[in-house]
C-alpha cells in the first residue's frame, strides 16, 4: 500500500511538470480578450529581425541576442492597439508593461547564436536595449525584465 501511495504521489507531483514542458515546446500563447493563439517556436524564432549587443545585470556579462522589438511584435499579432501588455512567465511571475510602445524593449529569442530554452530562462525573455540611467548593480531595478514567458497578453 505505501508503494502505491508513493507511485500517486510521484505522479501527482510530475504530471504538471510534464504538462509545463509540452506546453514549452508548442510555443507561446498570445491572448488578445477571448480569443487565443499558440504561436509555434520555429515561427518566432523566424521573426528575431535584430540582432545587438547588451549588457545583462543578472548575468553580470555582455551578451549577443537576436530579437524581435516588443512594439514590433504587438503590431503584428494583436488586432488593436493594447492598453498595456502582460507577459506571464512559466513560474506565473507576470509584469504588465503599458510603455511598450517604447522600442527599448526587445523580445529576446537568441542568446550568443543559440535559440533560447528552459535552461537559459527561454523561450523568450523580455530585456531592454538600452539600460538607461539604471545601475546595473541594482537589480531589483530589472523587476519588469522577465524570462521563461509562455504568454503574451494584450489588455485594454
Amino acid at each position: 500500500m505505501k508503494t502505491l501511495s508513493r507511485a500517486l504521489v510521484s505522479l501527482l507531483l510530475l504530471t504538471p511538470m510534464l504538462a509545463w514542458s509540452t506546453n514549452h515546446r508548442e510555443g507561446i500563447t498570445l491572448v488578445q480578450g477571448t480569443e487565443q493563439q499558440v504561436m509555434n517556436l520555429e515561427e518566432l524564432h523566424g521573426q528575431a529581425n535584430i540582432a545587438i549587443d547588451i549588457y545583462e545585470p543578472f548575468r553580470r556579462d555582455h551578451i549577443s541576442i537576436r530579437g524581435i522589438r516588443l512594439v514590433d511584435f504587438v503590431e503584428q499579432h494583436f488586432n488593436d492597439t493594447p492598453d498595456s501588455i502582460a507577459l506571464q512567465a512559466h513560474d506565473g511571475y507576470t509584469v504588465e508593461i503599458t510603455d511598450w510602445q517604447d522600442r527599448n524593449w526587445i523580445l529576446m529569442t537568441h542568446e550568443n547564436g543559440r535559440p533560447l530554452t528552459l535552461r537559459t530562462h527561454g523561450p523568450l525573455r523580455l530585456v531592454e536595449e538600452d539600460l538607461r540611467d539604471r545601475d546595473p548593480e541594482i537589480l531589483r531595478d530589472f523587476t519588469d525584465w522577465v524570462w521563461m514567458i509562455k504568454q503574451i497578453t494584450a489588455t485594454q
